[in-house]
């Protein structure tokens, strides 16, 4: 594990439930025959549990949440602190039930910890404005789309109409700046979340992500000639002269469209609970394959997918892919 220091800010004790060996969660993902959303402490929670499809939507607007204010716009962190960030949220409420813990809070204190563990710390107070100020202005905007229409509208920086009009700071109105004693009160929570967070992951800091090892898949397969674009599509390779593309060219440009699109699925699937069912290299294969289907591009020889993709099986396969596709699907109805 990465060692990380810890912000030394007037943060309140931990609880006496903490004194007690803290509980953490596997180190290794939750067997697919184990994992079950319908166990999920958030839809076990009483007396308001919440339905599987609930939960699902917290995760991954949380995670849109995440991957904004984590963003070039926000906080600039690079993309591997984002991915640490978002699956120590996952992980966290793997454990805990989404209406225990606020989870834009829980959001700040992931990026906050994923800032120090991939070497690119953020200052708590930055982390707090800065994410502060996004989900304010996704309020805001909530609510005038509420207001123009005169009913309910979509959700947007993952809030809900209920969640603004109850919300606490919705009585600021249009002023994005916070009042000193509420950011008082925001940053202990934040610090305290931290350390929560570290206690439910049991200090595990090191996270594999998929992307190493879809690059190094791809490039692989390339060098060792065992993937094609189909006959339709090379026949419809060309180079800037208009002249059909030679096979160094194609391999080239096919190495380039399988890991763009590859990357792109990957971050797909981090809106996920993915990581908490499959290892980092699982979902890297399962992304590459995703990759090739939607470019065109195949197994030579008469081969499979499954003949080249070693340390997955077809049910790994075929659960990774349908979950990312159907998160993707969701995304394009704008849900």
């Amino acid at each position: 594990s990465k060692n990380i220091t810890m912000s030394t800010t007037s943060a309140p004790p931990p609880p006496s439930t903490m004194s007690s060996k803290p509980r953490s969660i596997p180190l290794v993902p939750i067997p697919t025959s184990c994992f079950d959303e319908n166990h999920l402490p958030s839809v076990l929670h009483q007396p308001d549990p919440m339905t599987p499809e609930a939960e699902r939507q917290a995760r991954r607007r949380t995670c849109r949440f995440i991957e904004e204010a984590g963003g070039q716009r926000c906080l600039r962190l690079p993309r591997v602190a984002i991915a640490t960030a978002t699956v120590f949220f996952h992980r966290f409420y793997a454990k805990h039930a989404f209406q225990e813990h606020d989870r834009f809070e829980v959001a700040m204190a992931c990026l906050l910890l994923a800032g120090k563990t991939e070497e690119s710390p953020k200052k708590l107070d930055l982390v707090i404005r800065e994410c502060w100020k996004l989900r304010r202005k996704a309020q805001q905007q909530q609510l005038q789309n509420k207001l123009v229409s005169g009913g309910d509208s979509p959700n947007v920086g993952g809030m809900s109409p209920n969640n603004i009009m109850s919300s606490p700071s919705s009585s600021t109105g249009g002023d994005l700046q916070m009042k000193p004693d509420e950011f008082a009160r925001l940053k202990e929570r934040v610090l305290l979340l931290e350390r929560v967070i570290l206690h439910t992951i049991g200090f595990e800091l090191s996270i594999d992500h998929p992307f190493k090892f879809l690059i190094d898949c791809a490039q692989g397969l390339s060098k060792k000639r065992l993937l094609e674009y189909n006959p339709t599509k090379k026949a419809k390779l060309v180079g800037k002269d208009g002249q059909p593309l030679g096979k160094p060219q194609q391999n080239n440009q096919l190495v380039q469209e399988l890991a763009q699109n590859a990357i792109s699925f990957a971050n797909d699937s981090l809106h996920t609970s993915l990581c908490l069912q499959f290892s980092a290299q699982q979902i890297a294969m399962a992304c590459v394959y995703l990759s090739g289907t939607h470019a065109d591009i195949g197994p030579i020889g008469g081969k499979t997918w499954l003949d080249l993709l070693d340390g997955i099986g077809a049910e790994e396969l075929t659960s990774i892919s349908v979950q990312i596709l159907e998160l993707v699907q969701t995304n394009r109805r704008g849900v």
